[in-house]
């Protein structure tokens, strides 16, 4: 069983890892698909970054 402190640091964890790999995928589809740059190499890795990253919270939202 984790304390509160260690739930709340994954929880904080998992909302800036959100926060972040969502900022950088719409920065990705902005440059590839707005501004005629494109980097599919960034693409790919942030959006399988962002994919895992709402699958981790899924997982741990729905394994308590």
């Amino acid at each position: 069983m984790k304390t509160k402190t260690a739930l709340s640091k994954e929880n904080i964890f998992n909302f800036i890892f959100i926060f972040l790999t969502s900022g950088a995928f719409g920065y990705a589809l902005t440059n590839h698909f707005l501004l005629d740059h494109p980097n599919t190499t960034l693409l790919l890795v942030t959006g399988f970054f962002f994919l895992a990253a709402i699958a981790s919270w899924q997982r741990k939202k729905y394994s308590k």
